[in-house]
């Protein structure tokens, strides 16, 4: 039994030393802005006071495709399957009220996000930092809502996403299109 402790104590150093480049395999993510997410030509996502749908295509053209990188992205949790105050599967959007109380953004200002572990969702419109690779590509996700159901148009999808809690951000998209000023400076 004596003579088997270095094998061990040496399997066990070379598990966890190869565990750790997995672990911190986010740790090198790149902070990303909203506007990285459409063409340079496209103007930022305006909130639509009005409510009326703009007309047209709009927002279709993707401009991220680094997907072999993983990045940070801050905006705001909008569930789309929620139990509770668990959180399954949400709409990362770049401000609180898009797509419930108001015309949602342009698909490539929408990123689904599928958590690595379910969020626990202190408010409405929580302000989280979404670590991930993301993955371009048009595709829909039913939302339901007290009044009814909509189909959203995203652009963009994370899967297996770590979620943090965001306690402040510098991009100027996501500070100027927030109606309730609810991220802090």
């Amino acid at each position: 039994m004596m003579k088997d402790k270095p094998f061990l104590l040496t399997f066990a150093a070379l598990a966890f030393g190869s565990a750790w480049p997995i672990s911190n395999a986010f740790a090198a993510a790149q902070p990303i802005f909203w506007n990285a997410l459409r063409p340079a030509d496209q103007p930022k996502a305006t909130i639509p006071l009005s409510g009326k749908a703009v007309s047209g295509p709009q927002g279709e053209t993707l401009a991220w495709h680094g997907e072999e990188h993983p990045i940070e992205l801050t905006g705001f949790v909008l569930p789309i399957d929620q139990d509770g105050d668990l959180v399954y599967e949400f709409m990362l959007v770049p401000w609180a009220g898009a797509c419930s109380h108001m015309p949602s953004p342009p698909p490539n200002q929408l990123v689904r996000v599928v958590p690595e572990e379910p969020l626990h969702l202190a408010r409405m419109y929580e302000t989280v930092t979404v670590t991930g690779t993301l993955r371009p590509g048009l595709d829909q996700a039913q939302f339901f809502m007290i009044d009814g159901d909509r189909v959203l148009t995203y652009g963009y999808s994370i899967s297996h996403a770590q979620v943090a809690t965001a306690t402040a951000t510098t991009d100027p998209d996501l500070l100027s299109l927030s109606p309730f000023g609810i991220l802090p400076r």
